[in-house]
């Protein structure tokens, strides 16, 4: 028998799942309330945006699940809402697709969702996916990390007023994008290794691959107009990592 996975050391978010298979969304609602999480269910926009809302009004934290499948707009639509909506722009969203074609992948993580899983999944790693992002809701682990407020030319990041500007205009980011501008700024100049950032932002033994972080670091440089031959703020260090150049003349 396998050992049970340790509890987590937070109340756990609702878990808002948006899948028009009534089906599958039985399955997956009987395995999260099996771990006790709280679920709500949606199959189209309208009543995500609903229950999001309603959730909300409780000031309950929450995780996102949506069904994104190209050429539907419907999963690219609810994680525009969620990334533009003030209060719950920082939540995590698992985007799930039965498509296996890699760029439906990209596509949702640039669309702004946290992770992404092929269907059909095993348990144990959906499980395992959920976890992770539960843990990195709470600013539990990013609380022992330091503020920082550096300016590099155009580009200044402040981390206490949790703001990102290019050329004085807000540069709007995911939660999992800001923290890991937040950890290369706090390291700033020095090469960070994959493995290292991996696991500051997601932990030992956790199912996140080197290709998530890569398209996340692909997102932010789009984000900050940053995608020349030359990078000028995120340098990739072939085979090895990343930094935040110290200067511009790095």
């Amino acid at each position: 028998m396998r050992p049970a996975p340790p509890a987590l050391p937070f109340p756990k978010p609702v878990v808002v799942l948006v899948e028009d298979d009534s089906a599958l969304s039985g399955v997956i609602r009987t395995i999260l309330e099996k771990e006790k999480f709280s679920v709500a269910l949606a199959r189209d926009l309208n009543e995500a945006i609903w229950v999001l809302r309603r959730v909300l009004a409780q000031k309950l934290p929450t995780i996102t699940i949506v069904e994104f499948s190209p050429p539907v707009r419907m999963g690219a639509d609810i994680i525009s809402f969620i990334r533009g909506h003030q209060d719950l722009r920082r939540s995590p969203v698992l985007a799930i697709s039965d498509q296996s074609d890699p760029e439906v992948r990209i596509e949702a993580l640039e669309n702004g969702a946290d992770d992404f899983l092929e269907k059909p999944f095993g348990t144990r790693e959906f499980l395992a996916r959920i976890r992770m992002l539960a843990r990195s809701y709470f600013e539990k682990a990013a609380s022992s990390i330091p503020d920082v407020a550096l300016t590099l030319g155009s580009l200044a990041i402040d981390s206490a007023k949790r703001e990102i500007l290019l050329q004085d205009k807000e540069v709007r980011l995911t939660r999992l994008e800001f923290r890991i501008l937040h950890f290369l700024a706090i390291h700033h100049g020095r090469i960070l290794s994959k493995e290292e950032i991996l696991t500051a932002l997601w932990g030992e033994g956790e199912p996140v691959s080197d290709e998530l972080l890569k398209v996340h670091i692909s997102a932010i440089r789009r984000k900050l107009g940053d995608t020349g031959r030359d990078s000028r703020f995120i340098e990739t260090v072939r085979g090895f990592g990343y930094r935040l150049r110290k200067t511009l003349q790095d």
